[in-house]
This record gives structure tokens, sequence and C-alpha cells, in this order.
């Protein structure tokens, strides 16, 4: 309301307001611009820094499906965790554990067992077509504890549909029931368009 129609009557003030209403071709326009705004309001600039609106946080490998019983020495490498992107989302891994575990210790020796994270490259298949995730291949250490996930100087970004692999390789430790290796991967999920 223009503050200069509050000195004018009732009935004057009626007639103003009502021609402070837009038809035609003016409405369709407002309504466009109007759209616009709400739309721009849920877009996030930096997605893959701060979680955007309507984000899932993930927890890849935090329950049983991310441990694995330690493989016998000198045994190909052994898959560890799949995570696979759903379709119609992106995701940003932000923390890893990858660490080796048992009844006394969580300690291993550098070098006593070796780990890769690879996005699209299944076990023991050559000629697939995928990629061991950059700076993530053949590690001799773990990274990260159960109660301190390591946290990614910059997230991995993954499509929908990737499969996120860890896979190990036993160079020195005791295989068995009492000796796990423990795979987690911490980010978060969101639609895309």
């Amino acid at each position: 309301m223009n503050p200069a129609d509050l000195y004018l009557p009732a009935s004057a003030r009626s007639r103003n307001a009502a021609r402070n209403v837009l038809q035609g071709p003016e409405a369709i326009q407002a309504a466009h611009a109007l759209q616009q705004e709400r739309d721009s309001k849920s877009q996030w600039p930096y997605s893959w820094v701060y979680p955007p609106p309507g984000a899932t946080r993930v927890q890849a490998g935090a329950d049983a499906s991310g441990t694995i019983v330690t493989p016998t020495q000198a045994q190909p490498a052994v898959q560890g965790l799949a995570y696979t992107v759903d379709e119609g989302f992106q995701f940003a891994l932000t923390h890893i554990v990858v660490a080796y575990l048992n009844a006394t210790t969580s300690l291993s020796t550098p070098g006593s067992f070796t780990w890769s994270l690879d996005v699209n490259l299944p076990v023991g298949v050559a000629t697939y077509q995928g990629s061991p995730v950059q700076g993530f291949a053949s590690v001799d250490v773990p990274l990260g504890s159960l109660v301190r996930p390591w946290r990614l100087q910059m997230p991995e970004l993954f499509q929908p549909g990737d499969v996120i692999r860890s896979k190990f390789v036993n160079v020195s430790l005791t295989a068995g029931t009492t000796n796990w290796f423990k795979t987690i991967l911490l980010g978060w999920k969101w639609p895309v368009a």
C-alpha cells in the first residue's frame, strides 16, 4: 500500500488497491519472476562443501557391511565395501575410515596391509572400465578410526550409479575371525536436476 493512500477516504483506497492487481501478460511475467526467485532459493552454490537443502547423510559401511574378516596373506585384493550412489543423486565423500581391527589393538605396522579405493572397478575384472580414486591406490597405512574419521581436504564427488569400492591385500597380518578390516565412507548425497 502506498503511504499517501492512508489519507484518502476508504472508497478511494479500495479503488487504488484494485489498480495494483496485475492482469494479462503482466500477471504472467510477475508469476514467472516469482517462480524464478523461489527456484533460486532451492539452488545451492557449493553442494560439495556444505550439504544443500534436502541433502541426506551417508554413512556407508557404518554397519556390518563395511567389515570383512582379514583374508589370508598373499591373496589377491578382496573387496571390503561397495557403496552405490543412488540414481538421481550425487555424492560428496568428506570423511573416510579404513582400519584394521582385532581383539587386542587396532594398530598395525605400515605395510602390513594395503588398501585401495576405486570407482566402477569390480574385484578380479581387469578389463572393466573404472579407475582408482586419486591418492587412494595401494595405501599402506590405515586412515581414521572408529572414533575419529579421516577428513578429506577436499571432498571427492561421485555421480549417479557410481560404485565406490574399498579393496584390501593382507601382506603380513594374522588372518581369521578375530581380525577385521573396516571401511566407512561418510558424506552426503543430494538430488541432481
